[in-house]
């Protein structure tokens, strides 16, 4: 498309007729609009040297290859009219598909152009958006927590420099003195100096002991990262990134009840790292199990995988609440991050959260007061509104953690009445129908290996959507104030708000293409490792982002070891599937299980035949809910 300038005699309207003034007049030219999708599929077809193959092979290749294997079969050189029935037959069919590629890359070329184009722009605009999910993590804490967090964040890195290991450590302790010898360390640790690290190590370990132990009750987790510098260890890349529990479940119940508050930053890092590993191409291997035979044992056996999903939501929920009440009142200034690290049990956040929203309730009392007595005061108004807005939040999640806890009552009501029926009808089969089968067969429970992928079509679906509502939320050109401002190229999201609305986003887009909805792949994926992206950094270009990933995922071990134990448990806690000594070395040879928990498993089983049958043996609340008074 461009524009021409056309120029043209126009007559004067005045009284010299023989007068004549040019102008120019700015037209749209489109007579190339029509020929361009023809001429763009003419050079991704390459028409000419496609012709030139055509001809080679109808011609040369053609007539030694007939008359070569015509004379080898039958001793006398072909006839004519079959050498001439065989040329024909290559040219027609090479003009034939030749026409077939032209029409589709001048008809549906340009689209698939673009799908690849937006799969290419979505992977680069989500590896910048882990990194400002990042970055509003520490954004939304203050002070020494702050620094707690970056500090905790430059410790995950694997290729931390020394001096990034010192200034790390001084953060966190506030001691130069510490910083320099883990910086010493880091450096034997490159050089595979351990006999140093030893030395050190025997040197400060009492200095190191005294300041970590200080430091375990605010940053527990930063502290375990400076024990391992200490000792000279850095994270394995071939261990992969451990997922954080139920973070499926959460997004899930952040979209059926369209509350984004229910999602932390952590999980919505957890959610935009899976779609970016999927998009990449990684392809994540699981352990699932599914049963074949009777319809009515296959009806109990899918009304108790229901009856279970429904549970692990509850389960996850109720306790979700409480820390999205806690994760809140952080975010709003009333809590300090300190207080209410994510280590603490639910129990514990609740008692400080409710503490502080008794403080926020007084302070909003005082407000009033002081409003009744100067009506006219504009920034006790404002201090007022913005304390109301909190409470009321903190108020309406405080009440949804209450309705989780009944619900999570109810699901594991429901989850009983469904084993119990499982159970019936398991009792009236033999025993030995209920042992893990190991070897062929078409009934029963089966260990089954899945891949979660995404086809080439799935991840341009994905990146469509996902660019759709980057582009409806116009976060594509955020740009962070200040000074030093980014490029405006690079998204940004510039409330945890935004964030957790683009997590629910990438998880409804995922959905259709690997079903995070089922209980099977919710199980399965978070038994697997997640790949290791400390090492993205802010301008990295799209081939390094994706040359990346591919690499973390190569270094990732196919670990099946954790699933297969957690499908152990499963088998034998709900499905009352004997678990044998034959099943449990295969467990332990085909995926690695852990003898000792398998073990564990067995006894478990063994103690639950010797004592009563019932509920107890199926219910999966070992634990009492956090109780939440009205």
């Amino acid at each position: 498309m461009r524009l021409r300038l056309t120029p043209h005699r126009r007559r004067p309207s005045g009284s010299s007729a023989d007068e004549r003034q040019d102008a120019v007049a700015l037209a749209r030219d489109s007579s190339e609009e029509y020929l361009a999708p023809w001429t763009r599929a003419a050079r991704r077809v390459g028409i000419s040297w496609t012709l030139l193959k055509l001809a080679w092979t109808a011609g040369p290749v053609t007539g030694i290859g007939l008359y070569g294997g015509y004379y080898i079969a039958y001793g006398v050189p072909p006839n004519t009219e079959l050498l001439i029935y065989f040329i024909t037959f290559t040219v027609l069919s090479g003009l034939i598909g030749l026409s077939a590629n032209f029409i589709y890359e001048s008809t549906r070329g340009a689209g698939k152009e673009q799908a690849q184009a937006e799969l290419v722009t979505a992977i680069d605009q989500l590896g910048e958006l882990i990194l400002s999910v990042r970055d509003l993590n520490v954004a939304s804490l203050e002070g020494g927590t702050r620094r707690s967090e970056a500090a905790r964040q430059l410790l995950r890195r694997i290729d931390l420099s020394p001096d990034g290991v010192a200034l790390a450590c001084e953060e966190l302790t506030d001691d130069r003195e510490l910083g320099r010898i883990l910086a010493q360390i880091d450096t034997y640790r490159r050089a595979g100096l351990y006999s140093r690290i030893r030395d050190l190590n025997a040197r400060h370990a009492e200095h190191f002991e005294a300041t970590v132990e200080q430091l375990k009750d605010e940053a527990p987790l930063a502290a375990s990262a400076l024990q391992a510098r200490f000792a000279g260890e850095v994270p394995n890349l071939r261990a992969g990134i451990p997922r954080k529990e139920a973070f499926i479940e959460r997004a899930r119940a952040a979209t059926e009840q369209d509350n984004p508050l229910l999602l932390t930053m952590g999980d919505v890092e957890e959610i935009l790292g899976l779609a970016f590993e999927l998009l990449t191409g990684r392809e994540i291997p699981i352990l699932t199990f599914n049963f074949r035979g009777s319809w009515k044992l296959a009806r109990a056996f899918d009304a108790l995988e229901t009856a279970r999903s429904r549970f692990r939501l509850a389960q996850a929920a109720s306790d979700n609440r409480i820390r999205a009440l806690a994760s809140w009142l952080v975010e709003a200034g009333v809590l300090p991050y300190e207080t209410v690290p994510e280590e603490l049990p639910a129990n514990t956040l609740l008692q400080r959260a409710s503490a502080a929203m008794n403080r926020l309730q007084r302070r909003v009392d005082t407000l009033q007061e002081r409003l009744r007595r100067a009506p006219g005061d504009r920034e006790a108004y404002q201090e007022l509104a913005e304390a109301a807005d909190t409470l009321a939040t903190a108020v309406a999640l405080y009440r949804s953690a209450r309705e989780a806890v009944r619900m999570l009552g109810n699901t594991h009501a429901e989850l009983l009445n469904a084993a119990e029926a499982w159970e019936r009808l398991t009792e009236q089969r033999r025993r030995a129908d209920w042992q893990l089968r190991l070897g062929e067969g078409r009934r029963g429970l089966r260990i089954v290996e899945r891949t979660l992928s995404l086809s080439e079509e799935a991840r341009e679906a994905v990146a469509r959507d996902l660019m759709r509502h980057l582009r409806g939320a116009t976060l594509e050109r955020g740009v962070h104030p200040g000074p030093a401002q980014r490029s405006p190229k690079r998204p940004t999201l510039a409330t945890a708000a935004d964030a957790r609305r683009l997590a629910t986003e990438v998880a409804l887009a995922l959905e259709p293409y690997i079903h995070l909805s089922r209980p099977e792949v919710q199980r399965g994926l978070g038994a697997t490792r997640a790949i290791y992206l400390g090492d993205l950094e802010p301008g990295m270009s799209v081939q390094e982002k994706r040359s990346l990933a591919a690499a973390m995922a190569e270094e990732v071990e196919q670990d099946f070891s954790r699933a297969a134990e957690q499908l152990a448990v499963a088998l034998v806690r709900h499905y009352q599937v004997e678990l044998t000594d034959r099943a449990r070395a295969f467990l332990q040879r085909t995926y690695g299980a852990r003898p000792q928990v398998l073990a564990a498993v067995a006894r478990s089983q063994q103690t639950g035949e010797e004592g009563e049958r019932g509920p107890q043996a199926i219910s999966l609340l070992s634990r009492r809910p956090t109780p939440i008074p009205p």
